[in-house]
């Protein structure tokens, strides 16, 4: 029988003066899934199974929009006018558990790294926390809800991403090249960003409404959920 304190009582024998033996009943372990390599930026120490996003640079590129949608729909920074050029945005999420300057970090594309001449220079002071997302639009002036984003707009020219064949890239303050993302493999005028689905640990990336949950979502998860 189970005693009120959760503590069972089995019996140890049968017939005249049975006699009952304790048994101390252990509850069962909840699985925590997280990173469990202890050598990954991301490693969770409460994690008792692997998620299968273990990550080894702090800056990720998660969702690009290159070729914002016609009309109203691509109106991306909130501004109230769709703009081919000030509405493309890229967004890069800091998946270490520690905060990251990228300050002085420059975007360019296959143009602008030809002539030495960074697209956007992310501006002194700038301080991703754990997890936080950074949002470069082309242009414009931004008005919307991006989550906890730091969002700033391109400081040199606009993004000027190439729907048909163009390369984004990103490099340090030391001018290290971190992120490399090749738009002609994904040059179909998709009138939607592409992202990583699910965010962060996918190793691909999709059309956002692949998962039927709009065209885009700078700043926040595809579901419209914070990082």
């Amino acid at each position: 029988f189970q005693a009120e304190d959760g503590i069972r009582d089995s019996v140890a024998s049968r017939g005249l003066g049975d006699v009952y033996k304790r048994q101390v009943i252990t509850p069962p372990t909840n699985t925590i899934l997280g990173c469990t390599d202890a050598n990954a930026v991301n490693y969770n120490s409460d994690a008792n199974s692997d998620n299968g996003c273990c990550k080894y640079e702090s800056l990720l590129l998660n969702e690009v929009l290159y070729d914002p949608p016609a009309g109203t729909d691509g109106d991306a920074n909130g501004d109230g006018t769709r703009d081919a050029n000030e509405d493309e945005f890229v967004e890069l999420v800091n998946v270490s558990n520690s905060n990251l300057d990228i300050s002085g970090y420059e975007f360019y594309d296959n143009t602008n790294l030809n002539q030495g001449m960074p697209n956007h220079v992310v501006p002194q002071g700038t301080v991703l926390s754990s997890k936080q997302a950074y949002v470069v639009f082309g242009g414009g002036t931004v008005n919307g809800d991006f989550g906890n984003a730091i969002v700033h707009t391109a400081s040199a020219a606009v993004l000027n991403l190439n729907n048909a064949s163009d390369t984004l890239t990103i490099k340090n303050d030391i001018g290290e090249v971190l992120i490399v993302f090749d738009i002609e493999a994904l040059s179909n005028n998709p009138d939607e960003s592409y992202t990583r689905l699910p965010d962060i640990c996918s190793s691909d990336f999709v059309q956002h409404n692949s998962a039927s949950n709009g065209l885009f979502s700078p700043g926040k998860k595809v579901d419209g959920t914070l990082f």
